[in-house]
């Protein structure tokens, strides 16, 4: 990591995105508490119609965006939504925010980042130049979204008490301003390159493009299969049970969600920090146990008995994060070209979005039925139950990835 950020180049990239992901957890925290107040547990509906506008842009944008200019990209997206962000905090000013507008927001914002995070996978590689530094890149960007999971969060639960809630977002806006200054600044690092040449692809073969590539390396179509349901599992957990069994525990003090949010974020980065500078060989088992480790995080947090609890169990589910997402990144860079990574990380997006959908979807459902509590157990026992399998397939999963490894090289 260190490495990477000595090349000014990936030091410019990594500026701005650690500031740009710092104000995506403090207006996610920031939004979600504000809707928890309005809705209670219909906030599932809120992340479900985001997860939705993520999906479909997911699955079709591939046929615009591979053909726009990533940088450029990225700074048009940037700007807008920095001006998406900031509406609400105008509106505020002559009335009550209204719910309506919340939403409009919220879907906007997801849908954008179905073209700004394939954008910014596709720019790594012509910044690092080499694989060695585009790994140590993706691990240095996978850090920085960890690191923002410990302070955004921290931001809101130590300035709630001086500014309205709503003002978060205009510290969301600021950072997005800032990270398109930093990647306007990338344009004498990228050489000139006329994507509109680029073949033109219908809707059919945008879509199915990346289920192709996944289906022609043994094994990969379970592992974004189990991907896509723990990410399911892990929004219900994180993104609707948190809110609520805080709300219901500490008598609605958002102190006290954003400590537990930060103490995630804190296990997050020391995780990725950890694992991020470790040997990584045998990627399949390093996956399914850090789904293992994950859920039994989730679990403890079910079954916690106090906040003090949560926070504690909060850090231990956040250390293990790290673990299957950089297996997971490190098998894609393995198996496929670098001008196939983009369509495989916006597959990532479209399968984890579907999943999400479905899960917040019944989210209230599953609330009202049992209760907060059991709903995280049930997202963390999924979790173990997608290891277990894993694991008791991992034999010949690994023989089937090692033989396909060999007639790549």
């Amino acid at each position: 990591m260190i490495k990477a950020l000595k090349q000014p180049q990936i030091l410019r990239l990594w500026f701005g995105q650690a500031f740009s992901s710092i104000g995506d957890e403090i207006y996610r925290v920031g939004l979600i508490w504000l809707a928890v107040g309005l809705m209670g547990p219909d906030t599932g509906y809120l992340a479900a119609g985001q997860t939705a506008s993520l999906m479909l842009l997911s699955f079709i944008g591939g046929k615009w965006a591979d053909r726009w200019n990533p940088r450029r990209t990225m700074m048009c997206v940037d700007f807008i939504r920095a001006l998406i962000v900031l509406t609400p905090v105008i509106v505020s000013f002559f009335m009550p925010t209204p719910l309506a507008l919340l939403w409009v927001m919220a879907f906007t914002l997801a849908g954008l980042s179905a073209f700004f995070d394939p954008a910014t996978q596709g720019l790594i590689p012509i910044l690092a130049g080499s694989a060695e530094l585009m790994q140590s890149t993706n691990g240095l960007m996978s850090t920085t979204i960890r690191m923002a999971r410990m302070i955004g969060p921290a931001i809101v639960g130590l300035l709630s008490a001086f500014i309205p809630m709503i003002h978060f977002f205009t510290i969301d806006a600021v950072t997005f301003c800032v990270s398109a200054y930093c990647v306007y600044s990338l344009k004498k690092y990228i050489p000139p390159m006329d994507y509109s040449k680029m073949p033109k692809s219908n809707f059919k073969t945008a879509v199915l493009s990346g289920f192709h590539l996944a289906r022609s390396v043994p094994g990969m179509d379970y592992v974004f299969f189990s991907k896509a349901v723990t990410a399911g599992c892990w929004n219900l957990v994180i993104a609707i049970g948190f809110p609520l069994l805080v709300h219901e525990m500490s008598g609605n003090d958002a102190r006290y969600f954003g400590l537990v949010m930060a103490s995630y974020g804190v296990g997050n980065f020391i995780g990725a920090l950890y694992f991020g500078n470790m040997e990584r060989k045998r990627l399949w088992g390093l996956y399914f146990y850090g789904l293992l480790f994950l859920g039994t995080g989730f679990i403890l947090i079910g079954l916690a008995p106090n906040v003090e609890w949560i926070i504690l169990a909060s850090a231990f589910a956040g250390f293990f994060g790290p673990m299957n997402d950089l297996a997971f990144i490190d098998m894609l860079q393995k198996k496929f070209k670098v001008q196939d990574l983009t369509k495989m990380f916006r597959l990532r997006l479209a399968s984890e979005s579907s999943m999400t959908l479905i899960f917040t979807l019944i989210s209230p459902w599953l609330i009202r039925t049992t209760s907060v509590r059991t709903s995280i157990l049930i997202g963390g026992g999924i979790w173990l139950l997608c290891a277990f399998v894993g694991l008791m397939m991992h034999k010949s999963f690994h023989k089937s990835y090692q033989t396909s490894q060999e007639l790549h090289s």
